[in-house]
């Protein structure tokens, strides 16, 4: 029982959390940058999650939109590169720092894609933001732009309706906030994210991706595999400290305290909920103690 009050406190604090994101952004003076990749790819830095833009004749590919404030700003920038529609956009999880523009691209003529469980999360959840209008269970192929763009669910991770969107033939992976270069991963167990499971997707992404793979993090810099396996190792080791310590039947404010995370901190640290050492190893324990009771 204690667990599961636990698990509820998590959940309501992480949806409060996220939601008030929104809200209590002033938007007037966020400045739109976009930064090359490779080829005709491109990511849009400006507030909320890292957008991947991708021009050509066939048209505008775009990854997630951040806020609904902010659309206007970002057409200006897409419409520096390109003239052509925008055609595609797929939403690589949930939250509305990705999905907040959903509505305002939806009207322009854009087909927004997604996972099944964003708008089934949505819904549940009482988000406002649009949902996707085509979702998929697994994964789908765009072959747009001379470009043959993989769509894939990784397992739950940041959150249970995750994707992963891969270009083959630049090498390039958009990868949501399953992976971020600015903190400690973020598990919204609210949305059925997992903290062995994002071990899971980082490693998937450690596989698929080579040496020159460049990597879209859903918030920080263009990141490579290197980089990938480091925070790969760093949760591996976290992972074996929790449950050492759940064996030693440590409660959740007592493994908070042993300061597992010390010699990582200074690197990743966000010093909030959202990329925080705490929030991180809360989700560790929580979805450890759910595996040893079969839950």
């Amino acid at each position: 029982m204690n667990m599961l009050r636990q698990i509820s406190s998590f959940s309501l604090i992480s949806m409060l959390f996220i939601g008030s994101i929104a809200v209590t952004q002033n938007f007037d003076d966020i400045e739109i940058k976009v930064y090359p990749v490779a080829g005709q790819i491109y990511y849009i830095e400006g507030s909320g999650g890292n957008i991947g833009l991708f021009v050509g004749d066939d048209g505008v590919f775009l990854i997630d939109d951040q806020f609904a404030p902010l659309t206007d700003k970002i057409v200006a920038a897409i419409r520096n590169l390109s003239d052509q529609p925008i055609r595609f956009l797929v939403n690589t999880h949930l939250h509305p720092d990705h999905t907040g523009g959903n509505e305002n691209f939806g009207k322009m003529g854009a087909l927004i894609f997604g996972h099944d469980n964003i708008r089934r999360q949505m819904e549940i959840r009482s988000y406002t933001q649009e949902p996707p209008l085509v979702t998929y269970s697994q994964d789908l192929s765009f072959h747009i732009n001379g470009e043959t763009v993989h769509v894939f669910k990784p397992p739950d991770s940041h959150t249970n309706g995750d994707s992963y969107i891969f270009f083959r033939t630049s090498n390039v992976i958009h990868v949501g906030d399953v992976y971020r270069t600015t903190s400690y991963p973020y598990i919204d167990m609210n949305n059925g994210g997992s903290f062995l499971g994002t071990i899971k997707a980082t490693e998937l992404l450690a596989d698929v991706a080579d040496a020159n793979t460049k990597i879209i993090p859903g918030h920080g810099t263009i990141s490579n595999v290197e980089e990938v396996q480091v925070v790969l190792d760093m949760l591996l080791v976290i992972r074996d400290r929790v449950k050492a310590a759940l064996e030693q039947g440590k409660s959740l404010e007592e493994v908070q305290a042993m300061g597992l995370t010390q010699e990582y901190d200074q690197r990743w640290e966000s010093g909030g909920r959202i990329g925080g050492s705490a929030a991180l190893i809360e989700a560790a324990y929580i979805d450890m103690n759910l595996q040893i009771l079969g839950l």
